[in-house]
């Protein structure tokens, strides 16, 4: 791989790594500038498809800052997640990512429960704008199974 591709990489990884530990940081201990690193993380029209998740498409970058910002945090007291198994594809300016994903979360009112578990991957698209690589589609295929 070359060193641009490499970089490139490297770029796409950083934004999955700043998403994830974002959006858990906005839901259990918001930081001063969490909500700006989380925007500059996506295009303006970018699409989370979570509709294998709460069933719903967000189109544009201000439906999914609304998301993180405004509507998880009123459901969802505290959320840790990781992900792992990175596959990621340049192709110029743009690039494709797979992540396997473990989080475990704890319903507002709560707190004192056992976290409830999700699991699957993030299927998502990044685009290069003006040099500088954004997520422009984030798809997540659940994966969760039931209690038994």
């Amino acid at each position: 791989m070359s060193s641009s591709l490499e970089a490139d990489a490297r770029a796409i990884s950083r934004i999955k790594g700043l998403y994830c530990d974002t959006i858990d940081r906005i839901i259990r201990d918001k930081q001063p500038g969490d909500e700006d690193t989380l925007r500059s993380l996506f295009t303006e029209d970018a699409v989370i498809d979570f509709s294998l998740l709460d069933g719903n498409v967000y189109e544009g970058r201000d439906a999914i800052m609304k998301l993180f910002v405004e509507t998880m945090p009123q459901v969802t007291g505290w959320m840790w997640h990781t992900i792992g198994a990175e596959v990621i594809d340049v192709d110029g300016d743009t690039g494709r990512g797979r992540w396997t994903l473990y989080a475990i979360g704890l319903a507002v009112g709560e707190l004192d429960k056992v976290p409830f578990a999700t699991y699957g991957r993030y299927i998502d698209e990044f685009r290069k704008e003006s040099g500088v690589w954004r997520q422009s589609r984030l798809f997540f295929l659940n994966e969760t199974k039931a209690t038994a």
